[in-house]
């Protein structure tokens, strides 16, 4: 995967699961567009991360090591719950905010979002 293709690129908002469904269509050829949320609201994205993670088709389950093309669900706190979203390849995450692209190591994303999860394909 060419990181910098993805960085280069704007998506519209929420435009953290819009990222992770161009990487996932373009390099492993699935559609998750399905999980998009109606609107941008906190409440909304989890929503729609529980459903993406939990009842798709793709068989995704969380897993305590990343691996490439894992998802990464993120949060602020638990008040706010899982809220974002990337991409994890190579050692860092590939996550899209509103006013650009990021692809971060793990250490420095939990600055910021100290909940975390990955889920994958065991």
């Amino acid at each position: 995967m060419n990181v910098n293709d993805y960085l280069a690129r704007q998506y519209p908002s929420p435009p953290c699961w819009a990222l992770v469904a161009d990487v996932y269509s373009a390099e492993l050829g699935q559609d998750v567009t399905a999980y998009r949320t109606i609107n941008s609201s906190l409440r909304a994205i989890a929503s729609a991360f529980r459903i993406a993670m939990h009842k798709s088709q793709h068989g995704f389950e969380q897993i305590e090591v990343p691996q490439d093309y894992s998802i990464v669900l993120l949060g602020r706190s638990m008040s706010l719950g899982l809220h974002h979203c990337g991409v994890y390849f190579d050692g860092k995450v590939l996550h899209a905010l509103e006013d650009g692209n990021l692809y971060q190591d793990i250490a420095s994303l939990a600055d910021t979002y100290p909940i975390m999860q990955f889920w994958g394909h065991p």
